[in-house]
């Protein structure tokens, strides 16, 4: 279910970014104001256009989102404070936190929602320190600031 919500959001998104780039150009007078000038198929445009937004707002989800393992050594009362720091200093404020599981969500309004609300990185507990999910390009860089902050120690 959180997939199909994920790829509607992307459609959405597509569709605005799509509707306020041609409003720009329209206003500032480089295309017609009308669709039959400005697609070459003129209405027929818009269908093709939309289908071909559906199909990459379909498949984002599945290469912008993941799992990776963060190797953290340590029990985890020894290790929790330091996870809880780093991710304030990433701009990451503690959501919910399960027993050894965490849940992290950007702070603050305008990241989030520049991010459709899809910034959650959620830090489940294994035996090597934590399985990380959330988009890949957030789990790369706080995956690396957590390994090199525990390596220090």
């Amino acid at each position: 279910m959180k997939y199909i919500i994920r790829a509607a959001k992307y459609f959405v998104y597509l569709a605005l970014l799509l509707v306020v780039f041609i409003a720009i150009l329209s206003a500032l007078k480089i295309v017609g104001s009308d669709v039959d000038s400005i697609f070459r198929n003129g209405k027929d445009s818009l269908w093709q256009i939309a289908l071909i937004m559906a199909v990459f707002a379909a498949v984002y989800p599945r290469l912008g989102f993941g799992r990776r393992t963060a190797f953290i050594p340590g029990a985890f009362q020894d290790i929790r404070g330091g996870v809880a720091d780093t991710m304030q200093r990433l701009g990451y404020e503690l959501e919910k936190e399960d027993g050894e599981n965490l849940s992290f969500r950007l702070s603050g309004g305008f990241p989030r929602f520049r991010r459709m609300f899809e910034d959650r990185i959620t830090m489940t507990r294994n035996i090597s320190g934590f399985e990380c999910e959330g988009p890949n390009r957030d789990l790369v860089r706080v995956i690396s600031a957590l390994e090199d902050r525990f390596r220090q120690e």
